[in-house]
This record gives structure tokens, C-alpha cells and sequence, in this order.
């Protein structure tokens, strides 16, 4: 299965989508990690530091159904958030922008990095099965890189 999904570039009227998505696509972690939300208070700060253009909105049979957060340097390609909708997950969506991904960190030779929940064990499991390597940790976080 290659699904086709498109990406975006974000615009402030995507904002509370992208606060949303990343809500609802992170409960099963934050639901171990955290305690209650204060929705609206973390709306206002997310809604606050919101910078258009810095996250793409990931598009899937022309919905928009996640979020994407890439930081692209000499020194790495850095995955800042890639979050999908839970009723969009296990189409394929995340494994097709992670190859995509990968053939960018193959043919130019930089690596891809990323930070995961330490018990986000079902994203950890997804991104050693594609060949990530766990490379440190944080206190609450695992590091985790793709290439040399």
C-alpha cells in the first residue's frame, strides 16, 4: 500500500487544527504521562507561539488529517512532531512520509533525528521496524536516528 498524502504549508487559520490534532493523536501517551488538560489554557499557549509556516498540514484523500514538523540542517533532518489523526492511522499515511523521508536522508547523506516518549512503546516499536536506532535518551525521552 503507498498512499498518496500531500503536505501543506500551515497558516494561522490552521492553528487550532493543529493544536487538535496533536491532542487527540498523543492521548494514549498523554494519558500515561499527565494528568488532566486544561484545554483552553493550552489552546492559548499553543495558539500564542504558533509560528505559520513552520508546520505543514499533512493531507490525505483531500482532508487535512495531520501535522508535520520538520527542521532541515547541514547537520540533520530533525522530525520536531509528526502526529495523525487516530482515525487516519494505520493507513500507511506516516509510513509513507518516513520513507519519503529516508530516501531524502539516503540520497543527500544526512541524517534523520527525532525525540519519542519514552512510553510512546507503539511509535518506538514503528520507527525501530524502519530502521531507527536508539542513539540517547533524555529523562523522558528516547533519541532516536536514522543514518550516519
Amino acid at each position: 500500500m503507498n498512499p498518496k498524502y500531500t503536505l501543506r504549508t500551515s497558516e494561522q487559520k490552521d492553528a487550532e487544527f493543529l493544536f487538535n490534532v496533536k491532542i487527540e493523536a498523543m492521548k494514549p501517551t498523554s494519558s500515561i504521562v499527565r494528568t488532566a488538560l486544561d484545554y483552553d489554557k493550552e489552546l492559548a499557549e499553543y495558539l500564542n507561539k504558533f509560528e505559520p509556516g513552520k508546520v505543514q498540514v499533512i493531507q490525505f484523500d483531500g482532508k487535512d488529517v495531520g501535522r508535520l514538523r520538520i527542521v532541515r540542517s547541514s547537520e540533520s533532518i530533525y522530525i520536531g512532531g509528526i502526529q495523525i489523526l487516530p482515525e487516519f492511522q494505520g493507513k500507511g499515511i506516516g509510513t509513507a512520509i518516513l520513507k519519503d523521508l529516508i530516501n531524502e536522508s539516503e540520497s543527500t547523506g544526512i541524517p534523520i533525528t527525532l525525540e519519542v516518549h519514552y512510553v510512546n512503546e507503539k511509535a518506538i516499536y514503528f520507527y525501530k521496524k524502519i530502521g531507527f536506532q536508539e542513539v540517547g535518551n533524555t529523562e523522558k525521552q528516547i533519541l532516536m536516528k536514522y543514518g550516519s
